[in-house]
This record gives structure tokens, C-alpha cells and sequence, in this order.
């Protein structure tokens, strides 16, 4: 057994490296400070394991896996700390705070409509990282993120409940992106998962689509498909074609041997309804494998579905529709023409840049490279990006998205803790998988 002076040191030292990063968000014109909801969410959560340990030392009942349970811990803390660390690194932090800018554009409308509207609670946005797979996954506020540790599992049952339900949505994307920035507009479509979950959407969106074609399965994805048309507008569904490659050929809405994920054609036809329904530009040339099925632009039903998403306000968020929340990017040929001369794009709105960026890799790839555009465009959007943290609110998040008494319940866990075999049953909901 650890003796309680040496575990008593062990989690002085937890709660000092926490300390440490805390103060990288929270002081002046820190190079955390966009991420001070989520740090003060992670320390939070951390604070509930750290309490029960120590509530358990002074009981006098230090059990055998006492000792476990701060490496459980320090699993946990390994899991955030390896996302923040990289935004310390000049080798990441450029790309990854450029797509945290864009998600944050995404989901700020939604957010400040739901808490005008007495919806919802201030919450922490989505945090954008590196993951192993090789397409985007968004893991939602509040799931299980058991196996996306390190190490994988947890050695006690109070380790397993820290794991159980994520503070802050999380999304993840494949390590390749990080060199090809047009692939970034991937980020936003997984915005929009987030905004489904974290404002109690999906009943809405069912409802409203039932008297569509679309099958129910691909509800959730086609609405992220039209937050992030409506958001990168026609370089969304270009990029989303070069992207998927070749295209499905089974018929748009055929109710066979459903996936999440409709057909290409079928989002693409979506994504072109919103271009209209909204008065964007429409892609002038698609990448070969979305021309043939574009050729005749969106049909009816993809005209039906999206109305259906964008003509009315949503209840969540005082009856506002979608285009008012979600800003549009307004890039079009001229904007990409402007990266391919040389010059900035001229836009002002995040999504536009990366968007103009985008349409410029798909009109030529050679000049993109040659001309740096992926790195100009991240520096853009860094240039835009507004001083201060995200939550200017003192109280906001202040109990980092977790219940109170949460402790309590940590508190038994360990008390019936035993290490490893014993830790339970792993629980989590799939992530949504993506684009």
C-alpha cells in the first residue's frame, strides 16, 4: 500500500500541474486564453477525482488502488493535456488555432441564440485536434471517451466514471490535414453535428424532414451538410467531392441497406439546394467525380430537404433560422483569384477565407502550392481573430458542464474501486464518424 504522505505528494503534484496550465488561459494575453472555458472544465472535472482521493486519505482508508487511481487520473489529464500542449508547438498551434476559429464561427451564432432564448447554459465550444482515423469524428459534449485515452482503459471504477462523459465537444481530424488546408472545411460539417446535439435538435430535425423523401438514418448528416453549406458555402460540397472521390451510384434516397452517410450525390445535390435556397454562388466546375451527377444541378427533393432545414426559426433558438445564426462565407472566384495572384483574400469572416482557399487548390492545385496558399490563409484567419477568450462571462462554465455533488458519486466508486479487471463495463456512445 502507498503510504498518504506519498499519495498526499502525488496529488499536489496533479493539482500544480493544473495549476500551471490554468494560468497559461487565464492571464493577460495568455497563449491559452481562447480555451479558458474548456482548461477551467477539464480542472473541473479533475478537481472531483482529486477531492474523493483526498477525502478518502483523511478517512484514514487509503485502499490498495488509492494509489491507481491518481494514475487514472493522470490518464485522463494526458488525454486534454496532449491537445493543449500542441497549440504550444509552432509546428501545430498555427493550423489547429485557425480551426478552432472556424469552428468557433460556426457554433458562436447557435450558442448566443440559445442562451438569449433561455436554452441553454453557457457552454464550452468545440475543441479541434488531431486524431488517428482517417476521416473527421465529432465526440460530443457528455459521451464516453473511454478509448480515445492514450492507453486506452482505466484501472478503478471512479477512473471509468471520470471517462464517462466528455466536458466539452471534441473533433477530431486525421493528422494529414494539417497540411492541406482546404480539407479544414471538414470542421465544419462536424460543427453542425455538435449544434444538433448540444441544443437538443434532433427531434426537431426529424420532425421536419418527415415529410421529405430522406430516409430518417441520414437526418443527422445532412443537417450538418447544410450548416456547413451554409457556412463555407460552394466550396463545401467541392472540397466534400474531392474528399469522398468516386461517386455512389445507387439512386438519391434509395431506402436499401441505409448508413448514416447518404450518397455523395445525394449531399451534393443538398448542399447545391442551399446554395440556392440562399442565393450563394454555385461551384462553376466540380471535381470529376460530382460532375456527372451535377449536372443537372439539385433536384426537388433536395430542394424539399432543404427548405425544410432553412425556412423556419428553430424553438432552441428564439425562432431564428439557420442562415441568421450561421455566418456565410461570400467566397467565390474572385476571392480565390486574389489568393492565386498573391494577394489576401479580402474577405472577413473566417469561414470565407478558408473557403476562398479552398476553391483555389480546386481551380489550381500548382499555383496553390506554389503560392503558399494554405499557410497565407491560416495566417488570415489568424489576423481576424479577435484579443480576449472566447467566454468573457466569470460564472460561465464554472462548474466545467458537471453536476453538482458529481463528487459524491466519485466518492462511492472509489470506496468499491478495485484496480483494473473490476474498473466495469465500457459504456460509450459511438462518435459520429465523418464527413
Amino acid at each position: 500500500m502507498t503510504p498518504p504522505a506519498e499519495l498526499e505528494s502525488l496529488l499536489d503534484g496533479l493539482e500544480d500541474e493544473l495549476a500551471a496550465w490554468r494560468h497559461l488561459a487565464l492571464d493577460t494575453k495568455a497563449p491559452l486564453e481562447k480555451h479558458r472555458s474548456q482548461l477551467r472544465a477539464v480542472e473541473a472535472m479533475l478537481g472531483e477525482g482529486i477531492a474523493a482521493a483526498r477525502a478518502e486519505l483523511a478517512a484514514g482508508s487509503a485502499a490498495a488502488g488509492l494509489h491507481v487511481l491518481v494514475l487514472d487520473l493522470h490518464h485522463v489529464w494526458d488525454y486534454f493535456r496532449s491537445k493543449f500542449a500542441l497549440r504550444r508547438l509552432d509546428e501545430y498551434r498555427g493550423y489547429l488555432d485557425a480551426a478552432d476559429e472556424l469552428a468557433w464561427a460556426c457554433y458562436a451564432g447557435p450558442l448566443k441564440a440559445a442562451l438569449g432564448a433561455g436554452h441553454a447554459r453557457s457552454k464550452e465550444p468545440p475543441l479541434v485536434s488531431f486524431g488517428r482515423d482517417a476521416a473527421p469524428r465529432a465526440h460530443r459534449r457528455g459521451g464516453q471517451y473511454r478509448e480515445l485515452l492514450p492507453r486506452g482503459g482505466m484501472h478503478t471504477r471512479a477512473g471509468v466514471q471520470l471517462v464517462r462523459s466528455l466536458p466539452f465537444p471534441v473533433i477530431d481530424v486525421p493528422w494529414y490535414y494539417g497540411s492541406h488546408v482546404p480539407a479544414v472545411l471538414t470542421v465544419a460539417h462536424e460543427v453542425g453535428h455538435h449544434i444538433e446535439d448540444d441544443f437538443g435538435l434532433t427531434e426537431t430535425i426529424a420532425a421536419r424532414l418527415a415529410g421529405t423523401s430522406l430516409p430518417p438514418a441520414w437526418s443527422g448528416e445532412v443537417f450538418a451538410d447544410v450548416c456547413a453549406s451554409l457556412a463555407c458555402g460552394a466550396a463545401y460540397p467541392a472540397v466534400l467531392a474531392d474528399i469522398l472521390g468516386a461517386l455512389d451510384p445507387e439512386p438519391a434516397y434509395e431506402e436499401t441497406e441505409l448508413t448514416a452517410h447518404p450518397p455523395l450525390g445525394t449531399r451534393l445535390r443538398i448542399c447545391c439546394a442551399v446554395l440556392d435556397v440562399t442565393d450563394q454562388e454555385r461551384p462553376k466546375a466540380w471535381p470529376a467525380p460530382a460532375a456527372e451527377a451535377l449536372a443537372n444541378g439539385s433536384d426537388g427533393a433536395s430542394t424539399g430537404v432543404a427548405r425544410a432545414l432553412l425556412d423556419d426559426g428553430y424553438p432552441q433558438f428564439a425562432c431564428r433560422r439557420l442562415p441568421r445564426l450561421i455566418p456565410t462565407a461570400s467566397a467565390g472566384r474572385l476571392h480565390a483569384d486574389r489568393l492565386l495572384a498573391g494577394i489576401p483574400s479580402g474577405l472577413t469572416l473566417v469561414p470565407g477565407v478558408f473557403a476562398a482557399a479552398a476553391l483555389a487548390f480546386l481551380s489550381d492545385p500548382a499555383e496553390y502550392r506554389a503560392r503558399r496558399i494554405g499557410a497565407r490563409a491560416v495566417s488570415e484567419v489568424l489576423a481576424l481573430r479577435p484579443q480576449g477568450p472566447r467566454d468573457r462571462d466569470p460564472n460561465a462554465a464554472a462548474n466545467g458542464g458537471r453536476a453538482p455533488g458529481a463528487g459524491g458519486h466519485l466518492l462511492r466508486a472509489l470506496r468499491a474501486a478495485e484496480p483494473d479487471e473490476q474498473a466495469g463495463p465500457d459504456l460509450r456512445p459511438t462518435p459520429r464518424a465523418g464527413p
